[in-house]
């Protein structure tokens, strides 16, 4: 039996483990570092829809590959782990090696959902798998021969597939149990806008529609989806992208605490319940709200990234700076020429969770003057709890700066801004790169002004 020893073994190559390896080897230097992947080509899961129009090609979808990450000081060896000894600290892989452990981060991400739909077994229908060699034959023998896809989930992923596909001159249905796509990142009429504009791409939406199965062909390969009420429609292949669960199996061997919703119990520097040593990140882990604190969240690359660096700062001492401090969920998509990005609660979240609310709402251009070259409307919504006027939550629809004014509400929503914070902060213009008024400012002062009126 082959014998390595590591001072700290990462178990999952995705953005979370990556993250809290990078950032091991930069806060604690000399570490050794040795990170556990099931392939040699690892995928940027954001990514994975853009590979079948935009990228148009899986090797523009790759992780940093062994070299890469050897130069930033951590070991990849490519396998599965099979069991993990707590008491020893030591960790067996597929091919018998032991390998023994100091601290112990597992990032094993989460697997697609598939619920049990008849038919779901049927040849051409397929998920969102995260792995190289799964997409690698959807893309290159799959999806060629296809001439009518039925996406079965609207939301993120769901919608930028797609959109994606679209552009291969596809036809496309998407099947949406809710009453509208992406109802869950944002309020009605935001969705209704995003459903307005792919449609106008020759996109089909079913919304409020149930799948009662997928039905086969004369040869047994999927020919359509019937929805209930028995409306057919047809589709020789079947994408299920209704969302995934934490893949925790190996956790569960190794007897970690599993939280209520069936994710790995962390504290707020991602340490788990049972054993200080041994830290769990990404969609594997358990999150909780940023303003309730309740158990819940959005399994995201970027959350995923940020827990990786928390961990990676607290493995060998606690930093009461880099804590977690709950789930924001911040969001950014597109499809074609529009974009749409979230963070924090919508307004029908809030008043969910009991809060008065008051929405600021703003609509401007990207650039200026008017006339610059690929200047986009904006519009910014924000969402204040009337008593503070903290915020809570914001969603953008817009062009290229959409992604980053999400990031910019996220970053908001953890400093506790208010809406007069927001309002008076000073911010840089140029025509080129900036509105000629921050959408995010006039969206608050909007809210200010709301609030003067009543």
């Amino acid at each position: 039996m082959n014998k390595l020893q590591t001072d700290l073994l990462i178990i999952g190559g995705g953005p979370g483990g990556l993250l809290a390896g990078t950032t091991t080897a930069r806060r604690w230097p000399g570490k050794r570092i040795t990170l556990i992947r099931p392939e040699k080509k690892a995928l940027i899961p954001c990514g994975i829809p853009y590979i079948f129009g935009t990228l148009g090609g899986i090797e523009e979808d790759l992780l940093p590959g062994q070299d890469q990450l050897r130069a930033a000081g951590i070991e990849v060896r490519i396998g599965w782990v099979v069991s993990v000894d707590r008491e020893h600290r030591e960790a067996v892989l597929d091919d018998g090696t032991l390998i023994t452990w100091e601290r112990l981060v597992i990032a094993t991400g989460a697997e697609p959902f598939v619920p049990p739909i008849p038919g779901r077994e049927l040849e051409g229908v397929f998920t969102i798998h995260k792995d190289y060699s799964y997409q690698d034959h959807l893309f290159r023998e799959v999806m060629p021969g296809v001439k009518r896809l039925a996406v079965i989930g609207g939301g993120f992923i769901g919608v930028e597939f797609a959109e994606e596909i679209r552009k291969r001159g596809i036809e496309v249905d998407i099947i949406e149990m809710m009453p509208h796509l992406l109802i869950k990142a944002f309020d009605e009429d935001i969705c209704s806008r995003v459903e307005e504009y792919l449609q106008a791409k020759g996109i089909r939406i079913h919304t409020s529609s149930e799948v009662e199965a997928i039905e086969a062909g004369a040869e047994g390969h999927v020919n359509a989806v019937r929805l209930k009420g028995n409306k057919k429609i047809p589709a020789d292949a079947v994408l299920i992208a209704i969302g995934v669960r934490p893949n925790i199996e190996l956790a569960r061997t190794m007897g970690l605490t599993m939280s209520q919703h069936g994710a790995i119990m962390v504290d707020a520097f991602q340490r788990t319940q049972d054993d200080p040593t041994i830290f769990a990140v990404g969609d594997c882990a358990q999150k909780q709200d940023f303003f309730t604190r309740r158990e819940g969240g959005v399994l995201l690359a970027s959350q995923a990234a940020a827990e990786g660096r928390i961990a990676g700062m607290n493995l060998y001492g606690l930093q009461l700076l880099r804590h977690n401090v709950g789930d924001i969920a911040v969001y950014a998509g597109a499809v074609g020429e529009l974009a749409f990005g979230a963070a924090g609660m919508t307004a029908a979240a809030a008043r969910r969770a009991d809060f008065s609310i008051v929405i600021g709402e703003a609509d401007c251009l990207d650039h200026y003057p008017a006339a610059m070259p690929d200047t986009v409307p904006v519009h910014c919504r924000l969402i204040f709890a009337r008593e503070s006027l903290q915020l809570l939550g914001g969603q953008i629809l817009g062009g290229p700066t959409t992604g980053e004014l999400a990031n910019a509400i996220g970053f908001l929503i953890q400093t506790r801004a208010t809406a007069a914070d927001i309002a008076s902060f000073q911010t840089g213009m140029h025509p080129r790169l900036t509105a000629a008024s921050h959408p995010i400012t006039e969206a608050a002062w909007s809210a200010l002004s709301v609030e003067e009126i009543q």
